[in-house]
């Protein structure tokens, strides 16, 4: 049996200074003894932090001078084993749907190809899973070992088109959306050190501004550490963004001894955006469902400064904020949150990481950056959790919808995608993550650990 050795490596990460999870690609080399015929195989995974990516397998049979390249997705899969003695947490990436992208004999079928599972490993104290091995099933059901041979981690100057050719056709859209010429509507630049759109891009960006509110309970002592990553996570992807296309950022912080429902009521009546601005509002903090209005499908706010405030006073609705801000008729508003929808004085549960490898410096396309937040006109509400539900965070990774929002904008916004992204997309992407990710965590009968994550998108 011929079989394809292959698969990958992969990982995941944090993005840059943040601690939300991005995109990263491995190139792997491995080999199985006793497979004369094709003695070495070569991966490229591509991975975003939500869990989602495809891989590329390339091999060659010196013998017959045969090229092949596969390409396929992946399933990963967390669990636990003792090695060399000491127990250790392990991340499995098996491959599966394999089809032939190179096939130079034609005389494969996309089922000849026996998909490989790649291994990490970590120690509990740490925080990176690393590469550990390979093994591949046989048609038999038996498991064949194999031996990793190299890894690396690549980044933006990895990518040459000689090495993209080695696993892409010169014709696949993303070959010829990475190496597209460069306009100076259309330039490339690196996240987390972005450089500014040249001038001539500027005509339209010139008279927009963007508005970013952040109404945030920092100081909560049951909350607060997550609360901090979100913020953290979202104004550094904004102001990415605000950077990326050359815009001016107008930043509002409603945190800290400033939180409160007042300064939420002056932030939004003191905003006056034009109307070719962006607005984007962002909540996270406590919330609840409104008990009074059992229609109302999005959560309370939880506006009080100390427990002695009236709630039915210290409070707005995600909704009432939303129509507020659609009435400043801005081009684009994106009114966000990231708080429980349950019942009053339930906490915002601590919840399940997603697993955690390397990190890729990468670039996004900035023609899909520009279309997303300069051609969009219309809004978004979208909060966490549905009506009953617990919005689920953590301290590493902050709450799961914002991380995964963070993530799903990233993973759209990079050179990888191969038609523009639509809001459409991002938040139903986030939305999906989100809800995979809180079904990870353990929870007892008389609560659920599903999350969903409710929105709506009004967007042309």
């Amino acid at each position: 049996m011929l079989k394809l050795k292959h698969l990958l490596i992969s990982c995941f990460v944090l993005l840059f200074s943040m601690n939300v999870y991005s995109l990263t690609i491995y190139e792997i080399s491995y080999e199985f003894k006793g497979n004369t015929d094709f003695p070495k195989y070569t991966a490229m995974l591509v991975r975003y932090g939500n869990g989602t990516g495809f891989m590329r397998v390339k091999y060659f049979n010196k013998t017959y001078s045969e090229t092949y390249i596969v390409n396929m997705e992946f399933e990963e899969a967390e669990s636990r084993s003792k090695i060399d003695g000491k127990l250790h947490l392990t991340l499995q990436f098996k491959g599966k749907s394999p089809s032939y992208i190179v096939n130079s004999t034609k005389n494969k079928t996309n089922e000849a190809y026996n998909p490989d599972v790649l291994w990490f490993k970590k120690l509990p104290s740490e925080q990176n899973f690393v590469p550990w091995g390979v093994t591949s099933q046989n048609s038999d059901g038996s498991f064949e070992q194999g031996k990793i041979l190299s890894i690396k981690l690549m980044n933006t100057s990895d990518l040459t088109k000689a090495y993209v050719k080695s696993y892409f056709l010169e014709n696949e859209p993303f070959y010829t959306n990475l190496f597209k010429p460069t306009t100076n509507d259309n330039k490339v630049v690196t996240v987390g050190n972005p450089v500014p759109a040249p001038s001539s891009s500027t005509t339209a960006a010139s008279t927009t501004a963007i508005h970013f509110i952040v109404v945030a309970n920092t100081e909560d002592a049951r909350i607060g550490t997550s609360v901090v990553k979100d913020v953290t996570n979202l104004y550094s992807q904004i102001k990415d963004v605000a950077t990326f296309l050359k815009l001016p950022l107008r930043y509002t912080e409603v945190k800290g001894s400033k939180f409160g429902k007042a300064n939420v009521e002056a932030a939004i009546n003191n905003l006056k955006p034009g109307s070719n601005d962006i607005v984007i509002f962002y909540y996270s903090g406590h919330g609840y469902s409104n008990e009074d209005n059992p229609a109302q499908p999005y959560p309370q706010f939880d506006l009080r400064q100390s427990r002695f405030d009236d709630i039915k006073v210290a409070t707005l609705n995600a909704s009432d904020v939303f129509n507020r801000i659609k009435a400043k008729k801005a081009r684009l508003n994106l009114i966000i949150t990231d708080c429980c929808n349950s019942n009053l004085g339930l906490l915002k549960p601590e919840g399940k990481n997603f697993a955690q490898t390397a990190k890729s410096l990468l670039t996004w396309d900035q023609s899909y950056c520009y279309d997303l937040f300069m051609k969009s006109k219309g809004s978004i509400l979208a909060t966490a959790a549905k009506k009953g539900q617990y919005a689920y965070g953590n301290t590493d990774l902050g709450g799961y919808f914002t991380s995964n929002l963070v993530t799903s904008l990233e993973k759209y916004l990079s050179k990888f995608q191969t038609t523009s992204p639509t809001w459409e997309e991002i938040i139903a992407e986030a939305q999906a993550s989100t809800v995979n990710l809180s079904l990870t965590n353990l929870c007892t009968a008389a609560t659920t650990c599903r999350q969903d994550p409710v929105y709506v998108v009004d967007i042309k």
